[in-house]
């Protein structure tokens, strides 16, 4: 089991506070200075032996979620101090909510807040506190309760959440690359309450994450320049999704309880044994529906009332967690046809049409084109089977897609936020200023593009390192082959494997991948993913079959 950093405890009571002088532990700082390549709490990474235990996995989640969430606070508590200072801008960057301005005046000095005096000690040292003890606590405590619920799947487990969860909060890190040379690298401090994490990055991350070797310094510290018109699409993109600190405790939030509660079979075969939770959730993304409900119940049970009180400041604060969360989970069922439907309309809107005020975004490829004309295929993925599923592209491009609904919801900085209604269900917020029309497009950008890095945290181990893949290509076949042989699958994984792995490659990941290039939301890291897919692609042609054999081999062993 791994040592324990120091400044970590091993009873929750022990916590300290984190108060605006809290350094990072060194587990925030061994996650952070991870490669996205061997981002995984598995060492030596795709190791079969050694498997992480449960306590060192939640360690991991809890320090993200951590992390995360003092993130949020600190922007609370400067945000309120920027209201109430005379030089404070109505253009905000807005932490808690979906923003278009971004760009927020602060009283630093120095690089750090000036906190309003108090006459009182107690409540100075009060003003300075980020996250309780008792939060701290609550928090560790609710991540050991979810945990607790996952089952011991081989794929759909623990560790995959937490794989999962590590791979979200690296890609949150590297959006800093989109648009580092709009960061002020002058401000030299570096105190890890939020965390600001040292110097500490891995040598693939260094040169793209630091400007001229200087210390890091993260947007939501007020660091970032102001906005402004000559910044491309893709930059005021990047800093509208980089800014908003609430949607990145929720965006790790639903990446740890994506798939709580899991039985380790796919939605289909729910909905075939006609599982109770497929009368609760109306038969489609069931499993997803009840991880969702399974988190929430359990998050508003009153052993955490403080950590919830925490993350919800408001009411608005919980509506927009609880939509958020309901939007990037079900995003993960790519085993249905309608969701990926959904999700190529959705990227296809956000992405691929020409804002006449913002230049053009042109994509030779949207989402999983097919060969007809009139049609493009979306492929998914259902126990190991690939299926193309017929999308009419005059649906994709219909005008009138978006309506928004309701009446004004709140006032922040004297702009009006209101909420959108997609087609589907789902809803984005969004604010309302000079235009309409633009507001709703960045809203839904920001909102696809939180999806669609989802996507690719959940199958992160086909654009990491060969040796993640392999490891996470024999959980997911042992758990197959583990439903087949408890009679809870018709369909013996072995059959057609090598070719399976090929045609999901070729029918989501590397189109998945590309995504995150075309988007242009991470500078010139954007076709890391897909340089990393296509590796692992490549070397699985080679010695793919020979893998396979073995894989086989080795599972049937194990269930004789």
């Amino acid at each position: 089991m791994r040592r324990r950093a120091a400044g970590e405890h091993s009873q929750e009571q022990d916590l300290p506070p984190i108060d605006l002088d809290t350094s990072a532990s060194e587990l925030q700082l061994h996650i952070f200075k991870q490669s996205w390549k061997n981002v995984s709490a598995r060492q030596p990474i795709g190791s079969i032996e050694n498997p992480p235990h449960v306590e060192t996995l939640t360690d991991f989640a809890s320090a993200i979620l951590e992390r995360r969430l003092t993130d949020v606070v600190r922007y609370r508590r400067e945000s309120k101090l920027a209201d109430k200072s005379p030089v404070s801008s109505t253009s905000s960057v807005d932490g808690g909510g979906t923003n278009l301005s971004n760009g927020i005046s602060k009283s630093v000095q120095g690089g750090e807040t000036n906190l309003k005096k108090s006459t009182s000690p107690a409540q100075h040292d009060n003003d300075r506190i980020l996250l309780t003890s008792r939060c701290r606590s609550q928090l560790r405590k609710f991540v050991k309760h979810i945990a607790s619920m996952y089952h011991e799947n081989y794929y759909h487990g623990l560790e995959h959440a937490v794989h999962v969860t590590m791979g979200a909060n690296k890609l949150l890190d590297m959006l800093h690359d989109g648009s580092v040379e709009f960061l002020d690298s002058s401000n030299e401090d570096f105190m890890a309450s939020e965390p600001y994490l040292k110097a500490h990055q891995s040598e693939d991350d260094t040169d793209s994450l630091i400007p001229n070797g200087s210390k890091f310094s993260s947007s939501e510290r007020g660091t970032a320049s102001k906005p402004s018109s000559t910044l491309p699409p893709s930059t005021a993109q990047h800093n509208q999704v980089n800014s908003d600190t609430f949607a990145k405790f929720a965006f790790v939030f639903a990446a740890f309880i994506h798939d709580v509660d899991h039985q380790g079979v796919p939605n289909a075969r729910l909905v075939e044994e006609d599982d109770p939770i497929c009368n609760t959730y109306g038969r489609i993304s069931v499993a997803e529906k009840h991880s969702i409900k399974v988190a929430f119940r359990t998050l508003n049970e009153s052993d955490y009332d403080e950590f919830r009180s925490t993350v919800y400041e408001t009411n608005e604060d919980k509506l927009r967690l609880h939509r958020i969360i309901h939007s990037l989970v079900l995003s993960t069922d790519i085993a249905s046809p309608e969701r990926m439907r959904e999700t190529k309309k959705r990227w296809h809107e956000a992405f691929s049409r020409p804002d006449p005020d913002h230049g053009s975004i042109a994509f030779s490829r949207l989402s999983l084109a097919g060969k007809n004309a009139t049609t493009k295929e979306i492929a998914t993925v259902q126990a190991s089977k690939l299926q193309l599923v017929s999308c009419d592209v005059n649906d994709t491009r219909r005008e009138g897609k978006y309506e928004a609904r309701g009446e004004l919801l709140m006032k922040r900085n004297s702009m009006t936020t209101r909420t959108l209604q997609m087609e589907g269900g789902q809803t984005i917020e969004y604010f309302v200023s000079s235009s309409n029309k633009d507001d709703i497009k960045a809203a839904l950008r920001h909102s696809v593009m939180l999806e669609t890095m989802l996507n690719i945290a959940d199958v992160s181990h086909a654009m990491q390192s060969w040796e993640l893949f392999c490891f996470w290509n024999r959980k997911l076949y042992e758990e197959l082959y583990s439903a087949f042989k408890a009679g809870r699958s018709d369909n013996d994984p072995s059959s057609g494997w090598y070719e399976n792995e090929l045609n999901f490659f070729r029918g989501y990941i590397i189109p998945l991948s590309e995504k995150m290039h075309k988007s242009g939301m991470f500078g010139e890291r954007g076709d890391e993913w897909t340089k990393n897919a296509t590796r692992i692609r490549d070397r699985w042609k080679r010695e793919g079959k020979r893998v396979s054999k073995e894989m086989i081999n080795a599972a049937r062993k194990d269930f004789e």
